[in-house]
C-alpha cells in the first residue's frame, strides 16, 4: 500500500479520472491498491504523482505536473495552487529527458516473459505463436536477438527434415518412372481426342497402378510449399513487426556492422548476400530433389534475384538475418541429400539420367515458309498444266485414230 499526503489527493483524483481509473481503486483515504499501479513515486513535499503505470497496459502514462497543478487550484487558494505549481516544476523534469531516461531504461531491461505479449505482439495466430516461440528461446538461452534469430530459424528447418526426406524420395521416384508416365498420358491424351472411354479408363488405371507400384504420386510434391509458406510468411510477419513495434532490446541485439535490427543495412552487404543465397540454392538444385529445373525458369528465378535487391533493400535487418540462415540451411540441405551414401541411408532411390528425347527439326521462319508454299503452289501449277496437256494430246491422238479408221 502507498499513502498519498491529504493535500495531493484531488491531484490524484482528477489523474485517476483522466485515465479512467476505476473509482473503487483511488479511495477516499488516500490508499493506491498495488493491483492497479505498478509503481508510484511520490516526491516528499510536492503536491503531485510523478508517474503511474497501470498493470492493464504495457504502456508507461506520463502525468502532465500541470494537470496535478490545475486538480490542485481547485480546492485550494490561488496562492497554494501556485506554491504546488513551482514545487512541482523544481520537481518533475522535462518531457524530452523523461523519454530519454526512459528509453535507456527498458533497452537495459533484461526481457521477461509476457513482454511481448504486453506490447501487444503474441496472439492466438501462427505469427504470434512464432513470437513466443522467439521469446522463449531469447529467454531461455540468453542469446542476443542476432542469434535468437538464427537458432530459430535452424531448429524449425532441421524439425521439417522428415518431411523434406519424404519428400526427396517421392520427386526421385516420379522422376525415374517419367518415361512410362509421358507414354501413358499421351496415350489418354490421344484416347480423349478420339472420344474412346473405354480406352482412356485403361490408361487411367494404368497410370494409377504405376504410382503405386513405386510408391510415388505427384501430388506429393505439393508439401513442400505447404510446409514452407506459412514459416517464412509468419518469419517475416513477426520480424517485420517486432522492429516496427519496436521490441527496445533489438536496438542493440545485432552484430557486427548491423548492431540495429530494426533499420535497414545501410551499406546494403545483407540484401546482396540475401539475393546471392538465393542464386546458389536456385543453381544447386530444388530442396525438393536433385531434379534439374527448365531453363526457363532458371532465367526468370535469376531475374527475381536481381530484383531482391532493390526491392528488399529498405527491409529491417532482422528479416535478413531470417533469410540468410534460411538460404545456407538451404543451400547445405541440398548438398547434403546428394551424397550417395546420405540417399541410401534414408533410402532415396538415386536419379536415373533418362536418354534426351530427340530434337525435333528446326521450324522453318516465316520468310521460309511463304518461299515453300510459293514454289510448291508453282509446282503444282505446273504438274496440273502438264496433265491437262497430257490429256489433251491423248484425246487427239485417239480422234485422229479414228478418222483414220473410217477412211479404211
Amino acid at each position: 500500500m502507498l499513502r498519498i499526503s491529504s493535500r495531493a489527493q484531488p491531484a490524484l483524483s482528477a489523474v485517476a479520472r483522466q485515465y479512467a481509473f476505476r473509482a473503487t481503486n483511488v479511495r477516499s483515504t488516500g490508499v493506491v491498491r498495488p493491483a492497479v499501479v505498478r509503481q508510484m513515486l511520490v516526491p516528499s513535499g510536492a503536491a503531485g504523482l510523478y508517474r503511474h503505470m497501470s498493470t492493464e497496459t504495457a504502456k508507461a502514462a506520463f502525468i502532465d505536473p500541470t494537470t496535478i497543478a490545475a486538480a490542485a487550484s481547485t480546492n485550494g487558494t490561488t496562492e497554494e495552487a501556485a506554491a504546488a505549481s513551482t514545487a512541482v516544476d523544481s520537481v518533475f523534469p522535462s518531457a524530452t529527458e523523461v523519454a530519454a531516461q526512459n528509453a535507456e531504461s527498458i533497452t537495459q531491461v533484461a526481457m521477461k516473459y509476457g513482454d511481448l505479449k504486453a506490447m501487444g505482439l503474441v496472439n492466438f495466430s501462427p505469427v504470434g505463436a512464432l513470437e513466443s516461440v522467439l521469446e522463449a528461446v531469447h529467454i531461455t538461452t540468453g542469446l542476443p536477438w542476432w542469434a535468437t534469430i538464427a537458432a530459430t530459424t535452424v531448429a524449425i528447418r532441421t524439425a521439417l527434415v522428415p518431411f523434406i526426406v519424404k519428400l526427396q524420395g517421392n520427386t526421385a521416384r516420379l522422376h525415374n518412372v517419367k518415361p512410362q508416365l509421358e507414354r501413358l498420358t499421351e496415350n489418354m491424351k490421344l484416347a480423349k481426342e478420339t472420344n474412346d472411354t473405354a480406352a482412356l479408363a485403361r490408361f487411367s488405371a494404368q497410370t494409377q497402378e504405376l504410382f503405386a507400384k513405386n510408391d510415388c504420386n505427384p501430388l506429393k510434391s505439393l508439401m513442400l510449399p505447404l510446409l514452407q509458406a506459412p514459416v517464412m510468411i509468419s518469419f517475416y510477419l513477426a520480424l517485420r513487426d517486432m522492429a516496427n513495434l519496436p521490441v527496445p532490446q533489438f536496438r542493440e541485439g545485432g552484430i557486427s556492422w548491423f548492431t540495429d535490427l530494426t533499420i535497414a543495412d545501410p551499406t546494403y552487404v545483407l540484401p546482396v548476400a540475401s539475393s546471392l543465397g538465393f542464386l546458389a540454392i536456385m543453381e544447386l538444385g530444388s530442396e525438393a530433389g536433385g531434379v534439374a529445373q527448365p531453363k526457363a525458369m532458371k532465367n526468370v528465378m535469376r531475374v527475381m534475384a536481381v530484383a531482391m535487391v532493390p526491392l528488399t533493400m529498405n527491409f529491417p535487418a532482422a528479416i535478413f538475418v531470417y533469410w540468410l540462415t534460411s538460404n545456407v540451411f538451404t543451400a547445405s540441405q541440398i548438398m547434403f541429400f546428394k551424397a550417395p551414401a546420405v540417399r541410401k541411408f534414408f533410402n532415396i532411390p538415386q536419379l536415373i539420367n533418362h536418354p534426351k528425347p530427340k530434337v525435333a527439326a528446326k521450324q522453318p521462319g516465316f520468310m521460309e515458309s511463304f518461299k515453300a508454299s510459293y514454289e510448291g503452289g508453282l509446282a503444282a501449277k505446273q504438274k496440273e498444266i502438264a496433265v491437262t496437256k497430257d490429256r489433251e494430246n491423248k484425246v487427239a491422238a485417239q480422234k485422229l485414230r479414228r478418222q483414220n479408221r473410217k477412211r479404211i
